[in-house]
């Protein structure tokens, strides 16, 4: 499972902050922490795997409510839509408290685990079977 950091600076190194103290680059394995730089990068990898973990700064979520809506000179720039973000079942990336966040993330990657196929050793015919390599 990767986790995918969408912000600012400041929400950035705050995110990897909590996230050393969480000692969460140990819980997510093989998995990686990555900072995604542009709306176009976010908005595919979102699509094309909704299930990783995704951290949204609040401040490039454009709300569909009636100021932005009126004033959309105040919308951020490079900011992603949250119906967007609904719509790929994730109403709740934005930014979070940062032992809220230690939290999601152990969320997520029970949640995930959870999916997971079980496999006997015994039911294992080959190397790539045993690595979870499945066609």
């Amino acid at each position: 499972m990767n986790i995918y950091i969408y912000g600012n600076k400041k929400f950035r190194e705050k995110t990897y902050r909590t996230l050393e103290h969480g000692n969460i680059k140990f819980k997510i394995g093989d998995g990686r922490v990555e900072e995604v730089e542009s709306l176009e990068k976010i908005r595919e990898l979102i699509e094309e795997d909704p299930e990783q973990i995704y951290l949204i700064d609040q401040n490039k979520i454009i709300y569909d409510d009636f100021l932005s809506r009126k004033l959309k000179f105040l919308q951020p720039k490079e900011g992603i839509s949250q119906k967007f973000l609904e719509e790929h079942g994730m109403g709740d990336v934005t930014d979070k408290a940062p032992n809220d966040l230690v939290f999601y993330i152990e969320r997520r990657i029970k949640s995930m685990e959870k999916l997971r196929p079980k496999v006997k050793a015994e039911d294992i015919t080959s190397i790539d079977e045993m690595l979870g390599h499945y066609d």
